[in-house]
């Protein structure tokens, strides 16, 4: 089990305080978020000083500064697409496995980040104007990013997003781009919301599989909430996942650090008791 979380979940004055803590709580890694608040590559610096005072590797960064890449305007498609290029370059720079990409997001969730797309039918109605526009920067992407960092597609819940919402339809669309680099992300927490059968849902989307979010039902730290985390990491170890578990979750009522350290002891529990028989 290799398990990391958002910086943003530990306090600290900067980069370095909240790779320390994450060491104290019993971290095994960390998972870079910035969004739109800076450019993780414009802070290579910074954070290859907090990895090597720490000892804490960085399994995977969450986004990129820009945003999804499918929008209407081409201009803003280049640009986006050259932003996770850098992301992905990166990435392959400070030893990160991948990139999380949310391809696009519910124009009446975020209109400023995804604008409704052209209706171009009966050519094409909106999803499969979107699956063919991103599998071919997906394409671009990986042809321009040297290296072996992967880009994860991650499933938003319908409240969220309203063209990939499960992670069947995430690993439809890593069949279609044929490619080792592009692969999926699942996250419990929209699982809760999209998926029947969690442990189902993860056994067969097993070969498309290269990382995984964790956060209980109400999106606080595992551990405060109603997921059965045992029956989740039950399927993952029978599928040999061997990717990064990472903690991606709101403020959770508490001390954070305290919070944190329960989190961790907690979920090595449920990830003990998940062996298989």
């Amino acid at each position: 089990m290799k398990l990391s979380a958002h910086q943003t979940l530990l306090p600290g004055a900067d980069l370095s305080e909240r790779f320390q803590r994450a060491v104290e709580c019993g971290l095994d890694g960390i998972e870079l978020a910035f969004g739109r608040r800076a450019r993780v590559y414009d802070l290579h610096a910074e954070i290859e000083a907090a990895t090597a005072a720490s000892g804490l590797p960085v399994g995977s960064i969450c986004g990129t500064y820009e945003g999804p890449i499918i929008h209407p305007d081409p201009a803003e498609r280049e640009s986006r697409l050259a932003d996770l290029i850098r992301t992905l370059e990166f990435a392959d720079a400070i030893g990160a496995r991948g990139v999380i990409l949310v391809p696009i997001f519910s124009s009446t969730f975020m209109p400023e980040m995804s604008p409704p797309m052209p209706d171009l039918s009966p050519f094409a109605d909106e999803d499969a104007l979107i699956t063919q526009l991103l599998l071919a920067l997906l394409a671009e992407a990986i042809e321009r990013a040297d290296g072996g960092a992967a880009v994860y597609l991650e499933p938003l819940n319908r409240y969220e997003a309203s063209y990939l919402n499960t992670v069947g339809k995430a690993a439809d669309l890593c069949r279609a781009a044929d490619h080792k680099r592009i692969q999926l992300m699942a996250d419990l927490f929209h699982m809760n919301i999209e998926e029947a059968d969690i442990p189902a849902s993860l056994r067969a989307v097993a070969p498309h599989l290269g990382h995984v979010h964790l956060a209980d039902s109400q999106r606080w730290l595992p551990g405060h909430g109603p997921t059965d985390f045992v029956s989740a990491f039950r399927a993952l170890r029978e599928i040999d996942f061997d990717g990064w578990l990472a903690l991606e979750c709101m403020p959770t009522p508490g001390d954070p650090l305290d919070n944190m350290r329960a989190c961790v002891k907690y979920l090595r529990r449920c990830w003990d008791r998940a062996e298989p028989e």
